[in-house]
């Protein structure tokens, strides 16, 4: 019973350290596009914007594996970095031109960008089984959504407050009511950075109250990243690396711009901001009801049939977004996301975890971060801001068809390439060795 009762009250700190793990992200990764496109930022500058996500995951993901593996306690580097990153957050907050917010994102993701690798490495640390990590990271998703409806309606409270100015029929007034609504909707949705830098102060302090994970002792190498490229050696890791990397090029193309796509009145679906924000957290309310399903889905499945229904879930969701109608069957496609990000990323995680041995688990989390959310998603951000601006029309909007056939494209290759090479078989013989290895240990 005190066994059950220890591993119950582990399993609810774990949950709400990644509850508030994303809801820092949550709160401001939606928002920001619509508060950039407010203050007449091009389309390439957003997607900079964004990049220096990208950036964050290149430049600290292995310097932090190496602290959790070799140095310092995760939880005690996490709670750093997120102490300084809501600094950041809240620096950013107030800021309207270009480079000074790109530079305090920019070391926001700096700091936030490793943590994410340090809470899986904490998670994965204290549950002893790899294959319910899901049962925890779904909390990250419920964290996600929570912020974002509570978003929704402040949103919805500023709409409001336009809608009663926009009322006041005084012709003398007339310009300065223009500016004071134009002033309300700014306000409303620049504040996501508020909510971000209060959650990264909660979240600081949080992490100073988790479960130790000290650095492993028992590791020979003091480079422990080293050992982590080393498993691209092994065929399905490296598969599995590769096809992380084609995947993640398309993902700004949802995050950076169905937002915009969502709230553009000439061509896109013409939205209100608090009602294209909520209809976005859907793909995460589907992402909840994945997760639960997902371990039963890997031992009926298997690793590679999984993964490959994550990969096809993509263009499914991108061609309906190309068709643009009817609008429900739009913002019905937001629940494709669950497949998507649980059954690729997620899975994806479990796979590097099973396939790596207890000293480097760290590191090879965090290469897999840095794959994905680094050099993937940065070459995405290139590419889609260039892409968003190039099918811009002259007179307004955006031919967003012929913006989203570009993701549809790569994911169908990737989905294509993964299924012939990833090898099932190989994959649970390898995994197997590894908790063969470990339980010697």
């Amino acid at each position: 019973m005190e066994d059950r009762r220890r591993e119950f009250g582990t399993f609810a700190r774990l949950s709400g350290m990644m509850f508030l793990q994303f809801a820092i992200w949550g709160a401001w990764a939606v928002l920001i596009a619509g508060h950039m496109q407010n203050l007449g930022f091009s389309g390439k500058q957003i997607s900079y914007v964004f990049g220096t996500t990208a950036i964050g995951s290149i430049i600290s993901p292995i310097i932090a594996g190496w602290i959790a593996d070799r140095l310092m306690p995760a939880q005690v580097f996490a709670a750093i970095s997120h102490l300084l990153g809501g600094v950041c957050l809240l620096f950013a907050w107030k800021q309207t031109t270009f480079p000074v917010m790109w530079a305090a994102i920019f070391l926001h993701a700096v700091l936030y960008m490793p943590t994410i690798a340090l809470t899986n490495a904490v998670a994965f640390h204290h549950m002893g089984q790899s294959d319910k990590f899901g049962n925890i990271r779904v909390f990250g998703t419920l964290g996600w959504i929570a912020i974002n409806w509570i978003l929704s309606l402040y949103l919805r409270f500023w709409e409001g407050q336009e809608t009663t100015l926009s009322q006041i029929d005084i012709p003398i007034f007339g310009a300065i009511l223009s500016f004071f609504i134009n002033d309300v909707l700014h306000r409303g949705i620049s504040d996501c950075l508020l909510f971000g830098a209060v959650l990264s102060f909660i979240m600081g302090a949080y992490c100073l109250t988790l479960p130790n994970t000290p650095p492993s002792r028992a590791a020979k190498n003091p480079y422990a990243f080293l050992e982590a490229f080393s498993l691209v050696s092994n065929r399905n890791f490296a598969v599995l690396l590769i096809i992380s990397f084609v995947v993640a090029i398309e993902l700004p193309f949802y995050y950076n711009l169905t937002y915009l796509f969502l709230t553009e009145a000439e061509h896109g679906v013409g939205l209100a901001g608090s009602s294209a924000n909520f209809a976005m957290s859907l793909g995460q309310v589907a992402e909840v009801l994945l997760m639960i399903l997902l371990f039963p889905c890997l031992r009926r499945f298997g690793m590679r049939f999984t993964i490959f229904l994550g990969i096809l879930a993509w263009p499914v969701r991108y061609a309906i977004f190309a068709i643009g109608e009817p609008v429900w069957l739009v913002v019905g496609a937001q629940t494709l996301h669950g497949i998507c990000y649980s059954f690729f990323f997620v899975g994806g995680m479990i796979a590097v975890e099973r396939l790596s041995a207890r000293d480097i688990r760290a590191s090879s989390q965090a290469l897999l971060l840095f794959v994905t959310n680094g050099f993937g998603m940065l070459v995405g951000h290139i590419v889609s801001g260039r892409v968003h601006d190039y099918f811009a029309y002259p007179e307004g909007g955006h031919a967003w068809a012929k913006i989203f056939m570009v993701p549809i494209v790569i994911t169908v290759i990737a989905a294509i390439v993964f299924i012939v090479l990833f090898n099932e078989q190989k994959y649970q013989a390898d995994a197997a060795a590894v908790d063969q290895d470990t339980a010697n240990a």
